[in-house]
């Protein structure tokens, strides 16, 4: 309790910078200092991967590490609806952040618990109609039919490139995610043009229905940051939040 009881103060004390809107801080819960360093680092996106295990949502890549982690509502949920808010937003001149939950197993499970807990917090969660500071994002196991018939929508959904097309509302599915496997090319930057095209066709299809793109396992390198714009990927997956905003702030120079 004393640990999260610190955290709580650090995160409402600390000043953020500038947002890179493109950030997306990739596994998260595996920093040292979840959450934090990767607001500190201006990240708009923040991904953390759940279990649900003896009625509590918990944090962890496998189910027997989840087991020994920490909750959702302590690592994330309870410092962000903490935060001081400044316009309704994390920081100044922040956007609506997303909070992507990547659920592991149990999807519908999951998220009636997860849909219960951020509904208590009006002031710090999106839904459809109403824009606070954070909107959660289910990727995963993801319970599609349930998401998509909520009257509210306090969840929104990763989208597939199957699930483009349908007519699915921008606020209700505002991401779609695939394998950078997909591409079919993956030893360096200097993609083939069959491969460029193909992974730009992808992103472009995304941007053309309102919805932001993201590709999963891509190096995660300064190079192919800089070939995700190329390609016009929306947002930038990373493990190293601060050296994705250090790159970003010399490259706007």
């Amino acid at each position: 309790m004393m640990v999260g009881l610190i955290v709580l103060g650090l995160l409402q004390s600390i000043s953020l910078p500038n947002p890179v809107v493109n950030g997306h801080s990739h596994n998260d819960y595996l920093r040292a200092r979840p959450l934090m360093e990767a607001l500190e680092a201006g990240m708009c996106s923040i991904e953390a991967d759940v279990f649900l295990i003896d009625g509590e949502l918990r944090v962890g890549h496998e189910l027997e590490t989840a087991k020994k982690g920490p909750t959702l509502y302590q690592s994330y949920i309870a410092p962000l609806v903490e935060r001081e808010k400044v316009g309704g937003r994390l920081g100044k001149d922040w956007p609506e952040v997303t909070l992507l939950v990547d659920v592991k197993a149990d999807g519908v499970a999951v998220c009636e618990k997860l849909e219960e807990m951020v509904a208590q917090f009006p002031g710090t969660f999106s839904t459809d109609d109403s824009v606070s500071a954070v909107r959660v994002v289910v990727s995963g196991d993801r319970p599609v039919d349930m998401i998509l018939g909520s009257d509210e929508g306090w969840l929104a959904l990763d989208g597939r490139r199957d699930d483009l097309g349908k007519g699915i509302s921008v606020r209700r599915m505002p991401l779609v995610s695939i394998d950078w496997g997909w591409v079919g090319y993956n030893k360096n930057v200097d993609l083939p043009a069959v491969n460029f095209e193909k992974a730009k066709g992808f992103a472009d299809a995304v941007r053309s229905e309102g919805r932001k793109s993201r590709f999963w396992g891509v190096p995660d390198r300064a190079d192919f940051w800089g070939l995700m714009g190329k390609l016009g990927v929306d947002w930038l997956n990373t493990d190293r939040p601060a050296a994705l905003r250090e790159w970003t702030l010399k490259k706007d120079m």
